[in-house]
């Protein structure tokens, strides 16, 4: 079966709003639960360890955690008052958080990791309000690199838990037992079919326990002593409200993780979409909107929990790509199989007796993983020596703040204090190189006018002095003011009956590059969308509908079409060669 997608239609056994039957359904949804339930206590028993925090705290992370991850996996499936993607998307506690989450509870305890998540919630609610400004911000280069410098801020974590034994263990204990579950790991990963590979933590999480046990390094009587149901006594840590120093070093850091869980959100959702669907369409970016902001109320309600913001787990990509279920209700039971074994203690603790090099070893293997999908995601931009200069640069600069090789000495400060997180440090770089890219490239040029058929001699105007400047020559220059009128015009005829579409303005923005022009329509968004409509051209065509004509001609004079609708934008961008 051929995966992705690209995958043909008849891999898919069931699209979104196809419902399997109800057994299937909970058959599915507790076999994903219990998969989902390792990494995230696992992920959230790493940070309290590290931390030196345990007891009542660490018990209610672990539920607040899987209550929250369940809830926001229904929300994601059903979509409640547009928050959610309505894509079988799986949430839970934030493996990119690790870091930075350590480094609060070390400062303030939950308190002050209360109050950062809060602000995190808040600013990805604003980033999913404002996701329009997001595709000229974060770009893949971006996005790449800040996913590979989150592997560099939480392997030094994971090296330390790969010694983490009781002192009178034998001394072979901790390497043969991170051997062990190493090689399990990777095994499963390189080899086993794709069925097996989904069990991949389960397995390794068991074998490395397995070794630790003929270690004597296995502690398993907390799993006799807990019960089978059960809620652990609330631990809600309140907030620490002072906004004093370690508040205000730690925000940047938590701001980029942010970014980063944003944008592999946007991602993800993305691809849902395309493997939820029989049918070839553009993406909805509305949809994709609901699943950010979804994710953003997750993370706040995980800031007054006190507990790790969360993001999409591959579980869903996963069983959609590997057996074609891509079911909404699906999620739903998943969510709901997902808050039931928060109630059940004993598994809890049976994950809490793993030890440390077992975590530690799966810690390694999975940021492992993730670098390396940060950087293949820069290396396929195709954004040239530029792109992967700013990418290099920025991400040596990252791992050389994270371990105190560049200048050490001027880290102490208050304010070098902000930058010494190596997320942040090369984040910020990144950030700068990408703006002084912009400022010094080819300067866009822009307009705005009416969105209607009286503007297209304004808009004429504006496109053939936007040639002249970059001297393009009469072909590709009347390509270009063909591909402009058309595509104004098939924006403009989405308002006809529309009775509020008289105040609709439209703002052209023209790029010139080495290859042709980039010109990109913004206007308020509408219902239909164009990429989709030129995809049914090949269908059942109009020839005597104006608007078919006109698609037609747009598809003919543009090399590429792309229109990205959102709830407060609609943005058409169009490509033509000279």
């Amino acid at each position: 079966m051929e995966a992705g997608p690209g995958r043909p239609a008849g891999a898919l056994r069931y699209a979104a709003d196809e419902p399997p039957p109800h057994p299937a359904s909970f058959i599915l949804g507790l076999q994903v639960a219990v998969l989902v339930c390792t990494p995230v206590v696992v992920v959230t028993t790493i940070v309290t360890r590290a931390a030196n925090l345990a007891g009542a705290y660490l018990s209610w992370a672990i539920f607040a955690s899987m209550v929250i991850g369940g809830l926001t996996t229904i929300v994601q499936a059903r979509r409640v008052a547009g928050i959610g993607g309505a894509n079988l998307m799986i949430m839970g506690a934030s493996g990119a958080s690790i870091g930075v989450a350590v480094l609060a509870l070390a400062a303030g305890g939950p308190a002050l990791l209360a109050v950062l998540v809060i602000a995190s919630g808040l600013f990805q609610l604003g980033l999913a309000a404002r996701l329009v400004l997001l595709r000229r911000i974060i770009t893949p280069v971006v996005s790449g690199t800040l996913v590979a410098l989150i592997s560099v801020t939480v392997m030094p974590m994971g090296f330390a838990l790969l010694t983490a034994v009781p002192a009178q263990a034998p001394a072979a204990a901790a390497p043969t037992v991170t051997l062990v579950t190493a090689a399990t790991v990777l095994g499963l990963m390189l080899r086993a079919p794709r069925i097996l590979r989904a069990w991949t933590p389960v397995l390794a999480l068991a074998l490395g326990c397995v070794a630790a046990g003929f270690f004597g390094i296995l502690d398993l009587t907390p799993v006799r002593e807990a019960g089978w149901f059960g809620i652990p006594a609330a631990a809600l840590p309140g907030l620490d409200v002072r906004f004093d120093s370690s508040f205000w070093l730690l925000l940047p850091a938590f701001l980029f993780v942010t970014l980063v869980i944003t944008v592999r959100q946007v991602s993800d959702a993305i691809v849902m979409q395309r493997l939820s669907r029989r049918e070839q369409k553009a993406t909805d970016f509305r949809r994709v909107q609901g699943a950010v902001a979804a994710c953003g109320a997750g993370t706040l309600l995980s800031g007054v929990a006190g507990v790790l913001p969360i993001w999409p787990y591959p579980a869903g990509i996963a069983m959609a790509e590997g057996i074609g279920v891509a079911a909404r209700r699906v999620g739903v039971y998943i969510g709901a199989i997902f808050i039931g074994l928060a109630f059940v203690p004993k598994i809890t603790a049976l994950l809490l007796s793993i030890p440390g090099p077992v975590l530690g070893a799966w810690l390694v293997v999975v940021m492992g993983l993730i670098f390396a999908r940060g950087m293949r995601v820069v290396f396929q931009t195709g954004g040239g020596r530029h792109s992967l200069l700013i990418a290099g640069f920025s991400f040596w600069i990252g791992v050389g703040i994270q371990f105190q090789a560049i200048f050490p000495q001027h880290l102490g400060t208050p304010a070098a204090q902000m930058l010494a997180n190596g997320l942040t440090a090369g984040g910020v770089t990144i950030l700068l190189l990408n703006l002084f890219l912009e400022l010094t490239g080819p300067r866009r040029r822009r307009t705005e006018m009416r969105l209607g058929p009286e503007s297209l001699r304004a808009l004429d105007e504006f496109v053939v002095g936007f040639a002249g400047k970059y001297g393009w020559g009469s072909e590709g220059k009347a390509r270009l003011r063909a591909a402009s009128e058309e595509a104004l015009l098939s924006l403009a005829r989405q308002d006809e009956g529309e009775s509020d579409s008289a105040g609709r303005r439209l703002r052209v923005v023209a790029r010139n590059d080495r290859k042709g022009a980039i010109v990109e329509f913004s206007a308020a968004t509408d219902a239909a969308n164009l990429e989709n409509q030129i995809v049914l051209l090949s269908d059942i065509p109009d020839f005597e509908s104006t608007r078919d004509l006109s698609l037609r001609l747009l598809r003919h004079y543009a090399s590429s079409v792309k229109h990205q609708q959102y709830h407060n934008a609609d943005v058409v961008t169009i490509r033509v060669d000279r």
